[in-house]
């Protein structure tokens, strides 16, 4: 019987017509591709006509809450299903925000042009209308690992992207603890996964998987006055190395943005170099025209699991490949001198996989969401 209410309210509200609202999801909250979209609806004022509403498994944040027609909505909340049923467009990164009925359009903004295999377990939707690729040259990679239709992809660079060629911000002010004249960020992926998934050789940390090695590497980046500030994957468990005292090694998480009101991309984009193994940061940092470094240490263990994607070799030409600790302390040496023998390569990969260096993609993707919605 429930089950046959239910049906019949649905079918009741499908008659009526969409409300003005636009409904946002990220992972973490509030963040990535999704965001800056956001904002930029913000800049048009669009929280004039449109409820702008953020899906968020936190807190809301007070100083958004207090903006018109800016709302927030939990996972899980009773309202959920009928808010979802009335919003005009969905706009997503991570989960998806799918279309439920006619009148509604949906995007999906990805969050990343993907190095790992994603085909087989992470398929957008047919429900789905819209996909965002980073450039042109990566629409096939993302029509065939995400298993989406050609028709619905659009390439036009993505959105978090922008703030990579902004002026930097004096990291010294931040860390005004730690004597350095360059700051390396180095975002490993998982390797654990809290949802247990283990990939690669499953060590926590690749490199420094003990502390000894930690304080090593701490020793060699102080004495050549470089700051690695190493944000784990949000879903690794790395507490055994955060109780070390390392000088110039420091770890961060999203919390650490909030506090110093500076988005991830934002303090990346000011860092002179970038470490990084299997994500897509990778991509995004070329941009920047700045040295990266590919740690490779578990790099055949990961090619059996989870595997990557088809296609991928000919954009990871841009990165110095790292394997041991060796070679994380030579690149190093060669970010504190100014040294970039990559830079040629890099600059190749940045034009294949990135729309357009110009800081306007945000744009371009609202004024499709826009004309494509009907906003």
């Amino acid at each position: 019987m429930k089950r046959l209410i239910k049906g019949a309210v649905r079918k009741a509200l499908s008659l009526l017509p969409v409300k003005n609202a636009v409904m946002f999801e990220s992972a973490p909250d509030l963040s990535d591709n999704t965001r800056a979209v956001f904002d930029e609806m913000l800049r048009r004022g669009m929280n004039e006509k449109y409820k702008l509403i953020w899906l968020i498994k936190g807190e809301a944040p007070a100083d958004l809450a207090s903006l018109k027609n800016v709302k927030f909505i939990k996972y899980g909340s009773k309202r959920l299903p009928l808010v979802k049923r009335m919003t005009k467009c969905f706009i997503c990164c991570n989960d998806w925000l799918s279309t439920l009925r006619q009148g509604q359009t949906s995007f999906y903004l990805s969050h990343g042009t993907t190095i790992k295999k994603l085909k087989g377990y992470y398929t957008v939707p047919e429900e789905m209308d819209y996909c965002l690729a980073a450039s042109v040259g990566v629409v096939e990679l993302c029509e065939r690992e995400f298993e989406v239709a050609r028709r619905k992809i659009f390439a036009l660079g993505f959105p978090r992207n922008d703030v990579l060629t902004n002026e930097d911000r004096d990291l010294k002010e931040l860390f005004p603890d730690c004597d350095f004249e360059k700051a390396v960020v180095w975002y490993p992926t998982y390797r654990q996964h809290s949802n247990g998934n283990v990939v690669g050789k499953g060590n926590p940390l690749p490199i420094i998987h003990d502390s000894e090695k930690a304080k090593e590497l701490n020793a060699y980046a102080a004495e050549n006055r470089v700051l690695i500030v190493l944000k784990p994957h949000f879903a690794q468990d790395i507490s055994y190395m955060k109780s070390e005292p390392l000088s110039n090694i420091r770890f961060i998480d999203d919390s650490f943005f909030a506090k110093n009101a500076i988005t991830s991309y934002e303090f990346v984009g000011s860092c002179s170099a970038l470490i990084t193994d299997y994500s897509s940061i990778y991509y995004d940092y070329t941009l920047c025209d700045r040295p990266i470094a590919l740690v490779w240490e578990d790099y055949e263990d990961y090619k059996e699991n989870p595997g990557f994607a088809d296609g991928v070799e000919e954009f990871l030409e841009g990165g110095e490949k790292v394997y041991d600790l060796s070679d994380f302390k030579e690149f190093i040496g060669r970010v504190s001198r100014g040294e970039d023998a990559m830079r040629e390569k890099r600059n190749a990969v940045c034009s294949a996989v990135n729309y357009s260096k110009d800081g306007e993609n945000s744009k371009r993707v609202v004024d499709f969401i826009i004309e494509k919605a009907g906003l």
